[in-house]
C-alpha cells in the first residue's frame, strides 16, 4: 500500500512541478516588464523574453512585413485584379456623384476649402493675365503682317465689306454733289478758278455768270460719279488701301494706338465680359448636370485604371519612399508590452492552457516512471 501512495505522490508532484514550470514560462515570455536588481546585481531572466529582445523583434517584424506580407508584388497584383478595379471604380463613382449633386454655390465650396474667392479680384486677374498675353502675342509677332492673322472666311468678309465700302462712298458722294451745299461750293471753286485767269476769266464768268457754270458743272459730276468707272475707281483705291493694310506688319498698327492702350483695352472688355457673378453663385449640381452621366459612366472608370495602373508601376518606388518597415519598428518598439502581452493572451489563452495541461500530463507521467523505479529498487 505505502508503494501505491508514493507513486501517486510521485504523480502528483510531477504534474504539479511540470504544469508550474510551464506556466512560469509562458509568464516569463513577459514578465517582468523591466530588469530587476538587488543592488547593483541585476536578476537573470529579468525582463522577460519579449521585453528583453523588443528592439530585436520590431525590427524583424519590421523586415517581415516589408518582404512577406505588404510586398510590391503582392499589392500590385491586388491593385490590378479585375474584381479590385471594378470595387474601387464604384466607390470612385459613388464618391463622385456626391460630390457633383451638393446644391452648393461654386463659390461657398471654395470658401469651405479655404479659398475665399472676390469677384473684384478675380476680374482684376481676367483683366491683367488678358493683357498679358495679348502684350506676349504682340512680342512674337509683331513683324508679321495682319494678313498672316486672318483666315480665309475673314479675308473674304473684310473683302466684301471693302466693296461694300466702295458702294456706299459712291452713293453718299452722289448725295452730296445733288445737294444745294454742293452746288455752291461748286460755284465759288469755278468763280476762284475763273478770278485767276485774268481776262479770259473775267468775260467767261461775265458771259454765263458763276451760277450758270455750276449749274452745267453739278449734273456732270453726278453723272460721272454714278458711273460704273467712277464706282470701279473708287472700289480699286478702297482694295489697294485694304491691300496695303493687310500687308502691314501689326506691330506698326499697334504703335500707332499704344499697346498699354490696347492691352488694357483687350483686358477690360475680357473681363467684363465675362460673367464671374454668374458663375460664382452657380452650384456644384448646376454646373456638373449636363457632364455628370459622362465623367461617372466613362471619366471615372478610366481615371480609376490609369491611377490603379500608375500606382503598380511605381509601387516598389512608393514603398520605398514610405519606408514602411521603418514605421513597423517604430509602432512596435512604441506599443506598450502589457498591451503586447494582453493581445497574445487574448489570441493564445486555450493554447497556453493546453501547454500547462501538458506540462503538467508529462510531470506526472516522469512522476510515474520515477515512482516505479523508486518501488523496485527499494
Amino acid at each position: 500500500m505505502s508503494a501505491i501512495v508514493l507513486i501517486i505522490m510521485m504523480i502528483l508532484i510531477g504534474a504539479i512541478i511540470g504544469g508550474l514550470t510551464n506556466s512560469l514560462a509562458i509568464k516569463m515570455l513577459f514578465r517582468p516588464y523591466e530588469a530587476k536588481y538587488i543592488g547593483s546585481w541585476k536578476l537573470p531572466f529579468t525582463p522577460g523574453l519579449i521585453p528583453k529582445r523588443r528592439e530585436e523583434l520590431a525590427r524583424q517584424l519590421g523586415r517581415m512585413v516589408v518582404e512577406h506580407l505588404l510586398t510590391p508584388a503582392g499589392i500590385r497584383k491586388k491593385l490590378q485584379q479585375p474584381l479590385f478595379q471594378k470595387q474601387l471604380s464604384s466607390w470612385a463613382q459613388k464618391e463622385m456623384a456626391n460630390l457633383l449633386e451638393r446644391d452648393v454655390s461654386v463659390k461657398d465650396a471654395l470658401a469651405a476649402a479655404g479659398f475665399n474667392v472676390n469677384e473684384k479680384e478675380i476680374r482684376k486677374k481676367i483683366a491683367e493675365l488678358s493683357a498679358n498675353q495679348y502684350r506676349e502675342f504682340m512680342m512674337n509677332n509683331q513683324d508679321k503682317p495682319l494678313t498672316d492673322f486672318l483666315s480665309t472666311e475673314w479675308r473674304q468678309k473684310m473683302d466684301a465689306g471693302v466693296n461694300r465700302a466702295g458702294k456706299f462712298a459712291q452713293h453718299k458722294l452722289m448725295e452730296y454733289l445733288s445737294g444745294a451745299e454742293a452746288k455752291t461750293k461748286i460755284g465759288v471753286i469755278v468763280e476762284n478758278y475763273l478770278d485767276g485767269k485774268g481776262f479770259f476769266g473775267n468775260m467767261i464768268s461775265s458771259f454765263l455768270g458763276n451760277e450758270g457754270l455750276a449749274d452745267k458743272i453739278q449734273p456732270v459730276l453726278i453723272e460721272y460719279v454714278q458711273s460704273e468707272e467712277a464706282g470701279a475707281i473708287i472700289g480699286k483705291m478702297l482694295t489697294q488701301e485694304a491691300e496695303r493694310l493687310y500687308q502691314t506688319p501689326v506691330g506698326r498698327l499697334e504703335a500707332k494706338i499704344g499697346t498699354d492702350a490696347i492691352a488694357g483695352l483687350i483686358g477690360s472688355a475680357v473681363s467684363s465680359s465675362v460673367p464671374v457673378d454668374r458663375w460664382l453663385n452657380k452650384t456644384i449640381q448646376e454646373w456638373a448636370e449636363p457632364v455628370k452621366q459622362p465623367i461617372l459612366n466613362n471619366m471615372v472608370p478610366i481615371m480609376v485604371g490609369k491611377v490603379s495602373h500608375a500606382l503598380a508601376d511605381r509601387m516598389e518606388v512608393l514603398m520605398d519612399s514610405l519606408h514602411l518597415a521603418e514605421i513597423v519598428e517604430k509602432e512596435v518598439e512604441d506599443f506598450p508590452i502589457e498591451r503586447i502581452e494582453q493581445l497574445v493572451l487574448d489570441i493564445s489563452r486555450r493554447e497556453f492552457k493546453m501547454i500547462t495541461y501538458l506540462g503538467a500530463l508529462l510531470g506526472g507521467a516522469i512522476g510515474l516512471v520515477q515512482g516505479i523505479i523508486v518501488t523496485l529498487f527499494s
